[in-house]
């Protein structure tokens, strides 16, 4: 069994950061363009800034204190032990809300976003050995344990302290290094022909014990969530109904370390090929995801090998599901 390790040193630089745009609410459609836009993460022009991942608490005790995430341009759920889940949500530069409860990465983050580069990678609490992975991969780690002054305590539950930080105070943390978007391999566009018009709700499951439904909400031009049952509703008042939900059938193996308790913390493999279903505009579409390296992107692709194109302007949700998962 792996405990949690302390992590001392680190601190904040104090040279002027960089100049970059504010991570702002989406809108409802994309400013038009002659070309279609491929380094984007929600199909509008990508304002300057370093992306910034921050790993968020998913667990029912979690779920009241949830913030700032609802309007992330992509948030993904991965597995993790104990057959919970966990979210990795995404931003392109500073003027974030307070995002949180902030919790703890996994090896499984460290292949996953290398396609996006060097990312600025906002968590708390991670096992010493994946902390030194972290710490030799491309990823810019700025865990809670080194950089105090970027996160805010706002109490404690039995399992976790609810720590909480934003884009600005993670850059701020590392003003000077980070990367922007590049293409990781989303396309958006107008609505593909075919695909299965959506009458009820769907039910995704992850194992046993997590899953996650949705309905089509035409008023809002997404898909409103629920976690095990209950409504995404954030204690920030925001509503989690993403544009775009992308289920991402993936192999999930036993990993090398263990959680404190014992539990194993699974590894999630996003390099390769497998099924897809990406839901847009009331519809369903099944295809593939392919990902030939860990340095290039994801694509989502229907039967006739072209990419799924996403509704752009708003929110995509990535559900990486074990292969052994189901969708109803």
């Amino acid at each position: 069994m792996t405990v949690l390790a302390a992590c001392s040193g680190g601190g904040k630089h104090h040279a002027a950061p960089t100049p970059s745009a504010s991570a702002t609410p989406p809108s409802t459609s994309p400013s038009p363009t002659a070309t279609p836009l491929v380094a984007t993460l929600d199909g509008r022009p990508t304002p300057r800034g370093q992306v910034v991942v921050i790993k968020v608490d998913n667990s029912p005790t979690a779920r009241s204190l949830q913030t700032g995430f609802a309007h992330a341009p992509v948030v993904y759920q991965e597995v993790i032990e104990g057959d919970a889940t966990r979210f990795a949500a995404v931003f392109v530069g500073r003027g974030s809300p307070e995002i949180g409860p902030i919790r703890s990465a996994r090896d499984t983050d460290i292949e996953l976003f290398a396609e996006y580069g060097a990312i600025v990678f906002g968590f708390s609490g991670a096992n010493a050995h994946v902390l030194a992975h972290v710490d030799a991969s491309p990823l810019i780690p700025v865990p809670q344990e080194r950089y105090a002054a970027a996160y805010t305590l706002r109490g404690r539950r039995a399992e976790a302290f609810n720590f909480y930080t934003s884009t600005s105070r993670l850059i701020d943390a590392e003003p000077h290094r980070g990367v922007g978007v590049r293409d990781v391999g989303f396309r958006f566009g107008p609505q593909p022909t075919g695909g299965t018009v959506v009458t009820r709700d769907v039910t995704v499951a992850f194992n046993g014990a997590s899953y996650v439904t949705f309905h089509y909400d035409r008023s809002r031009h997404g898909w409103a969530l629920t976690q095990n049952g209950r409504a995404m509703q954030l204690a920030d008042g925001s509503v989690v109904v993403p544009q775009n939900i992308i289920v991402q059938f993936v192999p999930v193996v036993r990993g090398r370390y263990s959680d404190v308790l014992g539990n194993n913390s699974p590894d999630t493999h996003s390099i390769g090929t497998g099924r897809a279903v990406v839901f847009r505009d009331g519809k369903r579409y099944d295809g593939m995801w392919k990902r030939p390296t860990r340095g290039v992107g994801t694509h989502f692709v229907a039967a006739d090998g072209n990419d799924i194109l996403l509704r752009p302007g708003g929110q995509t949700w990535v559900l990486l599901v074990p292969t052994s998962g189901s969708i109803h």
